[in-house]
């Protein structure tokens, strides 16, 4: 009887020790479920670090663009390209200097040229042309300063000189006065007349043909 109860006892506690060898630790399966799903974050992580280093930066973009925009243009090769918008088709010249805008009457019932905007020397100008009745260009307009900023004797006295160098030659006048009050330089060069015209803050420079001038 005794050994039949030792028996049964030893079936048990066999029984016991196979259930506790098959069920795994508290806790353990969470953290091997944890560890799987964090892996997927983990890649994601990895992946969209990775765009972010290759992606282009705009504000990279945006200085190479105001790089070009800024750049220092010698004034006399950029005169030469505004001279040479003179007798012109005006639709030749709409992708010229930049690319240039149509320019109308307010209400639209004439086409006066185009207006553009040129670096030279680091600062950018407003630059105007008209046409006459065929749509060839007959003018060409730099304005230096539009009035709202004042200019000196010492900024005049640059841009003589830098259209002496353009035209090869002096002045026709000098610094005369008109009655208006402005004082005007004047070049004729290459069949054109060049025109330096200084009233208060109004700077600018004309370019024409020397129709009816001596040239």
């Amino acid at each position: 009887m005794r050994k039949r109860i030792l028996t049964i006892c030893a079936l048990l506690l066999t029984g016991m020790l196979a259930a506790c060898g098959t069920q795994q630790p508290q806790g353990t399966e969470s953290a091997a479920a944890a560890g799987t799903e964090s892996l997927p974050e983990t890649e994601s992580a990895a992946a969209a670090e990775s765009v972010e280093e290759t992606q282009p930066a705009e504000q990279t973009e945006t200085g190479a663009q105001e790089t070009v925009t800024g750049q220092n243009t010698d004034p006399q090769t950029a005169l030469g390209e505004m001279e040479a918008l003179l007798g012109m088709q005006d639709e030749e010249t709409a992708d010229l200097l930049g690319g240039g805008e149509e320019n109308w009457t307010e209400d639209k019932s004439f086409y006066i040229g185009r207006n553009y905007e040129v670096e030279m020397g680091g600062t950018v100008y407003q630059v105007h042309t008209s046409c006459d009745d065929e749509k060839i260009v007959n003018s060409v307009s730099i304005w230096l300063s539009d009035g709202e900023r004042s200019v000196q004797q010492e900024e005049v006295d640059q841009w003589v000189q830098i259209l002496n160098e353009f035209t090869g030659t002096e002045p026709v006048y000098d610094e005369t006065t008109s009655e208006a009050g402005s004082k005007n330089w004047k070049w004729m060069a290459d069949g054109n007349i060049i025109t330096l015209n200084w009233l208060d803050t109004i700077f600018t420079i004309s370019m024409n043909p020397a129709v009816g001038e001596l040239k």
